[in-house]
């Protein structure tokens, strides 16, 4: 459905609905969840219907907001599944899951009489989360995380290498003193990031130190207020921060510039997502790149195998793999 459609059914300006699809702010929750919904919501019509399948079911499950609502990933991802749902033959039907409401009401809400299979976004869920998706005894594969001994098919970003990627980049550049920036909100993808950072500095032989290492909060705003305090008291920062998210990383870089910093010369700073907004800023941001529409693609036509083919006896672990992607936010020290 186009923009301007959906802003004529909602009632709001077309700008509100590009914001939303975008990920920037000035849209509530609400609102960004009903334009998601019809932007990417199979067509009805019943002569389409004849040609169709059956629906596939693209659980969203935010079991706290702090990563899902801030990145741009998530939308990305959902434009990929839905072409190529609808290229095999498939609706696929949008569902979110909010914390506020009990999970067991939420499961009772959502009709599976005529879905095929489950696609489930992953990204901030436990393994206590993911048994109520299976009582549902469909084809299921996960998007976005992987949990260890479950004999589950799942499609993510492969995080420790790109963090590998990025301390190697660093090296090249002629950074020693390498730090790295988590979160306090602990997820599969930001273990392995660090994971991924402890692993880099073994190959390039640097030695770990605990006090380059900070955690801080997930969301821009709240990263720069960490980053803002830590700033006062830190004396002996890296050459370069490493961090787990763009989100985060753009926030950090306002906390340096508001303290005299400037970004790409006093301190070099990596990001993970290669968000759009990354060329954008100031300066543009280096940033490890992740393959959204092919981990949606794959993770379709894996759960069609799945049904079409009855492909049950085993599961598939898709790691996509990853690339930096180089701007301006790290100084070249080799130059010195």
């Amino acid at each position: 459905m186009r923009n301007k459609e959906i802003a004529q059914i909602l009632n709001i300006s077309p700008a509100a609905v590009s914001m939303a699809l975008n990920n920037k702010g000035g849209v509530s929750e609400s609102t960004k969840k009903k334009i998601l919904e019809l932007k990417y919501a199979a067509p009805k019509k019943e002569e389409e219907a004849e040609h169709k399948k059956g629906s596939l079911l693209f659980s969203i499950h935010k079991k706290h907001g702090n990563v899902i609502a801030e990145t741009h990933f998530f939308v990305t991802v959902m434009d990929a599944i839905q072409k190529q749902a609808d290229a095999l033959g498939y609706y696929v039907n949008i569902v979110h899951y909010e914390p506020s409401l009990p999970i067991e009401e939420f499961m009772g809400n959502v009709n599976m009489e005529e879905i095929k299979g489950i696609l489930l976004l992953a990204t901030e869920m436990n393994g206590a989360d993911l048994a109520y998706y299976q009582k549902w005894e469909k084809p299921l594969v996960i998007l976005d995380n992987w949990f260890a001994g479950r004999n589950l098919d799942c499609v993510l970003m492969d995080n420790v290498d790109g963090i590998i990627q990025a301390v190697a980049y660093a090296c090249r550049k002629g950074h020693r003193k390498i730090g790295f920036v988590g979160s306090r909100t602990k997820l599969h993808n930001f273990q392995e990031r660090y994971e991924g950072y402890k692993q880099g500095l073994r190959r390039a032989g640097l030695p770990y130190q605990s006090k380059y290492v900070y955690e801080t909060r997930c969301s821009t705003e709240g990263v720069c207020q960490d980053m803002l305090e830590l700033l006062k008291e830190e004396k002996d920062w890296p050459s370069i921060l490493i961090v787990s998210n763009d989100v985060m990383a753009i926030g950090i870089m306002n906390a340096f510039k508001q303290s005299g910093y400037q970004v790409g010369k006093d301190i070099s700073i990596i990001g993970f997502d290669n968000m759009p907004i990354d060329q954008y800023l100031e300066p543009p941001l280096t940033s490890i790149n992740i393959q959204n529409e092919k981990i949606g693609q794959i993770a379709v036509r894996r759960l069609v195998e799945k049904i079409e083919e009855d492909e049950n006896d085993y599961s598939v672990h898709n790691q996509i793999g990853v690339n930096l992607v180089e701007r301006k936010s790290v100084r070249d020290l080799t130059d010195i």
